[in-house]
């Protein structure tokens, strides 16, 4: 699959969305349905960062990278 870390998030969806076997017309629905699950993991660590946080606040997780994208997916 080469290095998730050199992949680009937009890129590392593509590839899962291609590799779960969707047909061609349903890829873009499963490329929005990934990204949709990106997005609420990303809101779920930072929510819990925050309850963490002795001010009650947290930045949003960076997703930056291919890896990034695979561990909240």
């Amino acid at each position: 699959m080469g290095n998730p870390v050199a992949i680009s998030p937009a890129v590392m969806i593509n590839r899962i969305a291609h590799e779960s076997g969707t047909p061609a017309g349903a890829h873009l629905a499963k490329v929005a349905e990934l990204r949709l699950r990106l997005q609420t993991e990303a809101n779920d660590q930072q929510h819990h960062a925050a309850l963490l946080s002795p001010n009650g606040e947290a930045e949003p997780p960076l997703v930056d990278s291919g890896a990034a994208v695979d561990r909240l997916i």
